[in-house]
C-alpha cells in the first residue's frame, strides 16, 4: 500500500490521500471513516477530509448504511486515480504554451514540441476513458 502511494506523489496527491486511495482499491468491502483510521494510522479528521477529496474527484464512492448515520467508502467500479484530472491539465498546459508570445524561432519550436506531446498524452488519456469498459 505504501508502494502505491509513494507513486502517486508525482501525480500531485498527498501521502493521505494515496495511502486511502490505495487502502480503498486493496479492501473487498466499503470501508468507515473509523476504519480506515485505525488501519492507517491516521486521525479521523484527516481521513474524512481526504475521503471527501477523493469522492469529489470521482477516485472514491460515498455510501451510506442503511438504518444508521454511518457512511461508507470504497474505491470506485471504473475509474482508478488522478489521470482525467491531469489530462485536462496537460491541455491547459498546451495551450499555454502555443499561446506564449516570443520572437525566437528556437525557442517557439521548443515550445510547439512540448505541446505537442502534452496535447498527445492528453488524447491518448481521454481516449482510454472513452471505452466502455472505463466509462462511469
Amino acid at each position: 500500500m505504501d508502494e502505491v502511494a509513494s507513486l502517486m506523489a508525482p501525480w500531485g496527491w498527498s501521502r493521505h490521500i494515496a495511502r486511502i486511495f490505495a487502502y480503498l482499491l486493496l479492501r473487498e468491502t466499503p470501508a468507515t471513516l473509523d476504519e480506515i483510521s485505525e488501519h492507517l494510522g491516521i486521525s479521523k479528521s484527516i481521513v474524512s477530509v481526504a475521503t471527501r477529496e477523493l469522492e469529489q474527484y470521482g477516485n472514491a464512492r460515498r455510501q451510506s448504511q442503511p438504518g444508521t448515520k454511518q457512511i461508507l467508502y470504497s474505491a470506485p467500479n471504473k475509474r482508478y486515480g488522478p489521470f482525467p484530472d491531469q489530462a485536462a491539465m496537460m491541455g491547459t498546459i498546451a495551450a499555454l504554451m502555443v499561446r506564449q508570445p516570443t520572437e525566437s524561432a528556437v525557442v517557439k519550436g521548443r515550445l510547439t514540441k512540448v505541446a505537442a506531446f502534452l496535447t498527445a498524452m492528453r488524447e491518448a488519456i481521454d481516449e482510454v476513458y472513452e471505452r466502455p469498459e472505463f466509462r462511469d
